[in-house]
């Protein structure tokens, strides 16, 4: 008995059976299916196996109908070209843990319900801060202009207790 023997029973005791000898002789679709069943991204299935990324996506389609996921090979159609946009809300729903069905039914709810009413308030409001800058600035602008006059007569007050203060001399 050699010692891959004793490996190979080692492994069927530990219920890890041995890759190699089990797919040896099936189709290469078989082994992704066997792979992506492991937890093997699509990347990985494409080199071990020597698969384009076309055959690799239709074999990961394939992998979702077979686990029941029909639903997701269609979304996965759908949104294929916006994956990183879905993937961003994804991170920022489960960074702030977000990921249950009420926080996402909330968000649902704003989306098709209240985002353009709060698009349209934030345009609103976005106006309202330029007109108060607006306005704030004309403030300062008078206000420069005051203490300016404000200077100019306390120098002419300055100057008439200068005067009156001569002539009562």
């Amino acid at each position: 008995m050699s010692f891959k023997d004793i490996g190979t029973i080692i492994r069927k005791i530990d219920g890890k059976v041995d890759e190699d000898v089990d797919l040896k002789n099936k189709s290469p679709e078989t082994k992704a299916l066997f792979l992506f069943a492991n937890g093997k991204k699509p990347i990985d299935v494409a080199i071990e196996l020597n698969l384009s990324a076309s055959e690799v996506q239709n074999l990961l389609e394939e992998f979702w109908a077979l686990n029941e996921l029909h639903e997701l090979a269609f979304v996965y159609n759908e949104i294929k070209t916006f994956l990183p946009s879905f993937l961003k809300l994804f991170h920022c729903l489960k960074n702030n843990k977000m990921l249950s069905e009420k926080h996402i039914s909330n968000v649902l709810r704003y989306v098709s319900n209240d985002l353009p009413q709060l698009t349209d308030r934030i345009q609103c409001l976005s106006n309202d801060v330029i007109n108060l800058e607006d306005k704030k600035r004309n403030l300062l602008n008078q206000l420069i202009i005051w203490n300016a006059q404000l200077s100019d007569l306390g120098r002419e007050i300055d100057l008439k207790n200068q005067q009156l203060k001569r002539m009562s001399k």
